[in-house]
């Protein structure tokens, strides 16, 4: 039997794994406290390490939830958020000097300049004299990275067989975001999204992404323009002004690629967008990156756009057209809830408005009337998720609605035009 690709027996294996990780620092946590060295000043430094190593132990897939979790200090405590925050780019490296394409393309050795759960990524002065950043994947990452989302997927094959999720596309949801996840060992694909990025993003003010070197990047290692004075910067280190700019700038990329190309960037945490002084961003990674259907995209941009406005029964027809229904399924209380639900959030601030609740209760009251969204919603919901934690840290007067209208009314007209050059 296999789950994925992946032997059953492999997934049992890796997860007694698991078990004894998590019991044997566990052992180490109840250690530490009968020591007494989570007691005083430097208690929270050493839980911090206790829990950015316990989750480095577990692999890659457990290092990429915590990424997206640490940006979201409004749901964690403050010192598990910067925990957690150590893994964006410190996860313990890979030695630059054992890799042979790391040899190959340099006249001078390879210096580590960020350490990610899929990836290393090095500094390397090539034979003819430029500088570029090369992302070496993980050489245990093939092995591992598969075995954990497998164990996913079938996790989510015994809860969708729950009595209160029967019927939910638990499995579809779980296999969508798995593979999105398991894309990200090809670098090659990643090469050719960054690349795109760049080239959609070029008449956008303010906007950095590095070129792509494709002809030496491989599935394995993705050589790309190195930038340089990257720097993670506090709120505080930037005027009001700037702020602003930054998250508006980086608002305004997502959903243009979310609204226009039907893009989703899922993992916008601090490792990979950075915000500079004078207000502009940095993006350095597309790894975990998926493209919706055209149907998907047109049907989010349509139900973002009601929500913007205010439109309730609008919204309440975009989501009723996208879901599956049960038998016995209440439409009618369904849309009574769901206009409730937007009357009560539309044109809300970011410091007002939160997006993990309103996702929620989205989903709950869909769910509780007999109705399941399109498993494709998740990522476009994931991206804003991550980005949100930043928006909030660094400008939460802003307007998410607001700030989407221009791209939202750019895709339906953009829309419009096509269905109506199809009809004639």
């Amino acid at each position: 039997m296999t789950v994925g690709n992946v032997s059953r027996g492999a997934v049992i294996l890796r997860f007694v794994r698991v078990l004894v990780v998590l019991g044997g620092r566990s052992l180490s946590l109840a250690w530490l406290e009968m020591t007494g060295r989570l007691r005083g000043r430097r208690a929270g430094l050493v839980l911090e390490s206790w829990l950015a190593g316990t989750v480095v132990e577990l692999g890659a897939a457990f290092v990429k939830a915590a990424q997206l979790l640490s940006t979201r200090a409004d749901l964690l405590p403050p010192k598990v958020c910067r925990a957690l925050a150590r893994l964006h780019d410190q996860v313990s490296p890979e030695h630059a000097s054992s890799s042979a394409a790391l040899r190959g393309l340099g006249g001078s050795p390879a210096t580590l300049v960020g350490s990610g759960s899929i990836a290393c990524v090095y500094r390397v002065r090539t034979a003819d004299g430029r500088d570029v950043a090369v992302k070496l994947r993980r050489p245990e990452v093939e092995r591992s990275l598969p075995l954990d989302l497998a164990l996913l997927e079938g996790v989510a094959g015994v809860l969708a067989r729950l009595p209160v999720l029967r019927g939910a596309p638990v499995v579809e949801i779980a296999r969508q975001l798995t593979g999105g996840i398991r894309a990200q060992l090809d670098l090659t694909r990643e090469a050719e999204l960054l690349d795109g990025f760049r080239r959609a993003l070029a008449d956008v003010p303010g906007v950095t992404v590095p070129a792509v070197d494709r002809e030496s990047s491989t599935d394995g290692m993705l050589v790309m323009e190195f930038v340089g004075d990257l720097v993670r910067l506090r709120p505080e280190d930037l005027s009001v002004a700037d702020r602003r700019r930054a998250v508006v700038t980086a608002l305004r990329v997502v959903y243009r690629m979310l609204f226009l190309d039907g893009v989703v960037h899922c993992d916008l945490h601090p490792g990979n967008l950075y915000f500079r002084e004078d207000g502009s961003i940095v993006v350095l990674d597309a790894g975990f990156t998926v493209r919706l259907s055209d149907s998907a995209r047109e049907k989010f941009a349509a139900f973002f756009y009601c929500l913007a406005r205010g439109d309730g029964p609008a919204c309440a027809d975009v989501v009723a057209s996208t879901a599956t229904t049960v038998p016995g399924a209440d439409l009618d209380g369904f849309r009574a809830e769901l206009v409730a639900l937007v009357e009560a959030n539309a044109g809300l601030r970011a410091e007002e408005f939160d997006l993990i609740s309103f996702a929620t209760t989205l989903f709950d009251v869909q769910r509780r009337h007999g109705l399941y969204a399109d498993p494709q919603f998740v990522f476009p919901i994931l991206s804003l998720l991550v980005l949100e934690g930043t928006v909030r840290e660094f400008h939460p007067e802003v307007d998410f609605q607001r700030e989407a209208k221009p791209l939202l009314v750019a895709a339906l007209f953009e829309r419009a035009l096509v269905r109506g050059g199809a009809s004639r």
